[in-house]
């Protein structure tokens, strides 16, 4: 298993280098596989921010670009075109809501598999996802959103809890709430600013970028 699990998704020449290696195909050749449903709750009015973290999958990788629709299509169609990709990238956006989105697709299932020849790329939401679940209070506390979608954990394909853009412009005073949040928080929490990625490749989990916040 191989994840690459961003603050910004592709922010940094490193985090494009660190996907060639792992897909081990130069990056002009690599396809990747783009699950874009985080977006669809946000509450903000300007959402430039998603077309700059796809762009920046145009401008660093020539292979093919798949956009996958899970409300959309059915499993079996979301495997086979995601089996003709190198690599799966997960906007960001609700975090809570893509999970549930997750959840209700069957992607949850699906994806340990596809995790066997594919690799991982996060980007904020979308790399949240895949480690543990924060407490609704310390949801709330960082997000002002009470609504959970009926989620009650996370895949937990890492033991940590992963929380993005630390020391953003766009998210100030996340230091502060972060540390508030995690008194109610059971377990190890990563804070990544947006040059930060955790990588972890099978059993290894480390960092690249930035030297992230870690909470315990």
């Amino acid at each position: 298993m191989k994840l690459i699990l961003c603050s910004e998704g592709f922010y940094t020449e490193e985090i494009v280098k660190k996907c060639e290696e792992f897909v081990g195909k130069s990056r002009n050749s690599i396809n990747i596989a783009v699950i874009n449903e985080a977006y669809a709750v946000e509450h903000d009015n300007n959402l430039r921010w998603i077309l700059e973290n796809l762009n920046t999958v145009k401008n660093n990788f020539g292979g093919n670009l798949e956009l996958i629709n899970l409300l959309a299509l059915d499993k079996e169609t979301v495997k086979k075109r995601i089996e003709l990709s190198d690599a799966i990238f997960v906007v960001g956006g609700h975090a809570r809501y893509l999970m549930s989105v997750f959840n209700k697709t069957g992607f949850d299932k699906l994806l340990p598999d596809l995790l066997k020849t594919k690799v991982y790329v996060g980007s904020s939401a979308g790399s949240m996802v895949t480690g543990k679940l924060l407490s609704s209070e310390a949801y709330e506390k960082i997000y002002g959103e009470k609504d959970d979608y009926g989620v009650k954990k996370y895949l937990e394909l890492v033991n940590v809890a992963i929380m993005p853009h630390l020391d953003s412009q766009y998210f100030p005073n996340r230091k502060e709430t972060l540390f508030e949040a995690a008194k109610k928080h059971q377990g190890v929490i990563y804070g990544l600013r947006d040059d930060t990625a955790i990588i972890a490749e099978d059993e290894k989990l480390y960092t690249i970028g930035s030297q992230p916040l870690i909470i315990s």
